[in-house]
Parts: C-alpha cells; structure tokens; sequence
C-alpha cells in the first residue's frame, strides 16, 4: 500500500520537516521517496537541482532510497506536482501545511489546490510536528457520517503495514444530552468490532467531550503519543464548496503528528467524473 512517496519542497524548513516524515514512513513500509522542487523557468533548473542535493545531504536517509528532481511548471506549484502523481499508480503525497511565507491560520494554497487536483490520500504535516518517526498508535476520527466512517479501511490497511494500533475516536457534543457513558460509546464500539472483525486485528476506541472537535482530538493524540491521525477532508458539517472541512483543517493546525487527509468516495468518484 504505502509504495512511493512524493514530498513537495520549497526550501522552508517546514517543507523538509515533511521530506523527514516521509523518509521514516517509507523505512517502516519499505517504500521510495521523491523529493520534488518546482520551478517556473528553465534557468533555475539547475541552481534549484544543486540545492536540493545539498539539502538532502543535511537528512537521514540510510535504508530509504530517496531521489530529487527539479519539475518545470507551465501553471502552477499544485498542477506541476498532480501531473507527477497521475504518473505513479500507487502514490501518496507527504506535504507541509504551510511552506514558505505562508501564514498558520489556513492551510497553504498549494497543499489546498492539491487535495483538489489529486484522489488519493495525503499526509499533511502541521506547523506543531517535531517529531518524524513514525511509532505510536493510528487515530482514525469519526463523527456519525458515512464520510468520516470511510476512511476506517485505511486506517487499519495502514496501521497493520506500520505495526500500528488503530484507535477509533469520536468526540461527543457535551450539549447533546446522551444518557451516560454505555449509549456515548455505542456508536464507536460497533466501529470498532466490524473493523477489527473486517482487517483480523484489535481497534482501540475513545469518546472524547468537549466543544472544540479539534482540539480533543489533538490533546489525545498527544496523551497516547500517536503517530498520525487519520481524517476525512469532509465530515458531518462540510460544506461542499470547500476542499477541506474546517474541522480537519483545524485538526491540522493543532496536531504534533501528521494528519492523513482522506477524500471521502462519492466526492472522489465525482471529481474523477468531471475530468474524463
């Protein structure tokens, strides 16, 4: 599954922090990495192609084989390197949330025009991830939706490559009213015994109380010491005119691991629809 692995850089340290996240995820699943450099003209090819090997001599990198390579763009950062994922069937892009000169209250342009421009999943490391090994426990976060529920498969698919635990993770309204703690834990337990029924391998559950959704999921992914958490980009309350909920946006700005973006299946199959 976790076959090769595409890292964007801009020469941040942001976006290196990524190439480092990838490189520890490509040693534990046996994967390759490509680090990729977009410029605008010809004439920066080669200074660009010097500073990435520079760069990558400062990075661990025993046991992973990783390559660069420079890609001249004709339209944009996100179109240049979508045009370099449709040529990799099996590819997943480990990203920064944010690159050079961009601010920590949205996600970065390029990484949003990605989630649109590509299908698959994405691992987006946040401006709070200092960390790139990659052990620890997998949380795949749902809220009642069939969107959320979707991305349950890969979350164990990946934790079983990663010899990961999943846990299933739903953070209750505390508004809502629910009759105790047996009716809360209904709905994430019944998750919990299909999925470890469907993959042959235990999955932990947690209900969560608070207002903010991120912010519980954040702090306990920090109090297990997750390795990444596993969301959809849209959930109960997405709206379809944005690329990304504002909950999983938010989940990413928070978080101290790497957070696996996941398009939920009807939205894929319509995109897909409207490029043919």
């Amino acid at each position: 599954m976790i076959q090769h692995l595409i890292v964007p850089v801009d020469g941040s340290d942001a976006s290196w922090r990524a190439a480092d996240v990838a490189v520890a995820l490509a040693r534990r699943g046996d994967a390759t990495v490509d680090v990729i450099e977009v410029v605008f003209d010809q004439h920066d090819v080669a200074e660009a192609e010097a500073r990435l090997s520079e760069r990558l001599e400062q990075h661990e990198t025993s046991g992973v084989s990783v390559t660069t390579h420079v890609r001249l763009a004709a339209e944009s950062v996100a179109q240049a390197i979508s045009d370099e994922v449709e040529q990799h069937p099996e590819v997943t892009v480990v990203i920064a949330s944010h690159g050079r000169g961009r601010s920590a209250a949205l996600l970065g342009s390029v990484t949003e025009e990605l989630l649109e421009r590509t299908f698959g999943p994405m691992l987006v490391v946040g401006p709070h991830v200092t960390r790139s090994d990659l052990d620890g426990p997998i949380i795949a976060t749902v809220d009642g939706s069939r969107a959320s529920e979707s991305v349950l498969p890969l979350a164990a698919a990946w934790g079983i490559e990663l010899g990961s635990e999943p846990w299933i993770v739903e953070v209750a309204d505390p508004n809502a009213g629910m009759s105790g703690d047996v009716s809360e834990s209904a709905y994430p337990a019944r998750l919990a015994r299909k999925l470890a029924k469907d993959s042959g391998h235990p999955v932990q559950f947690e209900v969560l109380h608070g207002e903010h959704v991120h912010d519980e999921i954040a702090d306990f992914a920090r109090s297990i010491d997750a390795a990444m958490i596993v969301a959809s980009t849209r959930g109960r309350t997405g709206m379809s005119r944005f690329v990304i909920g504002s909950t999983a946006a938010a989940i990413v700005r928070h978080a101290s691991c790497p957070v696996l973006l996941v398009r939920p299946p009807h939205l894929v199959a319509t995109d897909r629809e409207g490029t043919t």
